[in-house]
């Protein structure tokens, strides 16, 4: 895993598509998406009568949805941690998707599972990492703890569907989701704090992450927006959101050009010994150059994510 200090920078995974591992067109499909990160299901999208047999797909699974380069991760049922994690910890996965956590000592637990798992089988120690859903009242209460308490955890999101349930709350688009903005923001600083990522598309107005006819535009809007607010991906469960999931979470253009205006601009101030310079009429110093240099250092993460995915793709194609 990263570097926790380069960890916004360097992990770039946008888009996270949740696939039903029993869904057999849906995995065929999956590689093909384009998604940074594909999520096999074992949790909501898997009846309870097939949740035995669906975590015994898993390592079959894996091989056949990273053909395009995608990490993959596996999101776990809590009331069959054990069994889930005795079938997914095996070569090719990348990361656990962990639902519904209340306290430190619950990921601490799952931390020395994998951590035993790895050294019975052979597998790189540390290298799966963890993907935290908080989906409950006690999980927003010690949110703070969550975050800090494995060195696993790459990125937190907030579950607003078993949120809901949680806390009472009825979910209505007429009610522009206001009731999550208290726990999102919560899961941002405490992602930052503990130097991760918070993924979300965000409690916004008068969108529905749930509803599959929302178009590209409405979902490249929702992203840029979510990024705005210091989101840095989300897990989505449409296909055909990937691109503009992909699309939204990457510094726009224009901010790129600004950068590297703003950059040219204070190299050459610094070599004269100023630190500041006026770009468009407007100032720009020390404080500045640190934003410049995040833009330019996300644009080149995600530059070389892309590159990987489709060499992989090339791989495939015989190219």
């Amino acid at each position: 895993m990263p570097d926790a200090q380069n960890q916004f920078l360097e992990l770039v995974r946008r888009s996270k598509l949740f696939v039903p591992v029993n869904r057999d067109k849906f995995v065929a499909k999956a590689w093909t998406r384009g998604a940074d990160c594909i999520i096999l299901d074992l949790e909501d999208a898997i009846a309870p009568s097939d949740k035995a047999s669906a975590r015994k797909l898993v390592k079959d699974v894996i091989p056949i949805v990273n053909r395009g380069g995608a990490d993959v991760q596996v999101r776990i049922n809590r009331e069959y941690e054990e069994e889930d994690l005795g079938a997914i910890v095996v070569p090719g996965l990348d990361g656990v998707m962990i639902p519904k956590p209340e306290s430190a000592e619950e990921i601490r637990r799952i931390d020395r599972l994998v951590t035993a798992l790895e050294k019975e089988r052979g597998l790189p120690a540390g290298k799966i990492y963890f993907d935290i859903i908080v989906e409950t009242a006690l999980g927003v209460e010690n949110i703070e703890g969550i975050a800090k308490a494995s060195p696993r955890t790459a990125h937190m999101n907030i579950g607003q569907g078993d949120l809901s349930v949680s806390m009472g709350f009825p979910r209505f688009i007429e009610l522009n989701f206001e009731q999550y903005f208290y726990a999102e923001n919560r899961l941002l600083y405490a992602a930052r704090a503990a130097k991760m990522q918070a993924h979300s598309l965000g409690a916004q107005n008068g969108v529905d992450f749930t509803d599959i006819s929302m178009g590209d535009e409405a979902m490249l809007k929702a992203c840029r927006h979510a990024q705005w607010m210091g989101f840095m991906g989300a897990s989505i469960i449409h296909p055909g959101w990937v691109n503009a999931c992909n699309e939204g979470f990457k510094p726009p253009q224009k901010d790129l050009d600004m950068a590297r205006k703003v950059k040219a601009a204070l190299d050459e101030a610094y070599a004269k010994g100023e630190g500041s310079v006026t770009v468009d009429g407007r100032m720009y110093d020390v404080a500045n150059m640190k934003h410049v240099n995040y833009i330019l250092g996300r644009a080149g993460a995600i530059a070389r994510r892309e590159a990987e995915k489709t060499a992989a793709l090339n791989k495939v194609n015989g190219i």
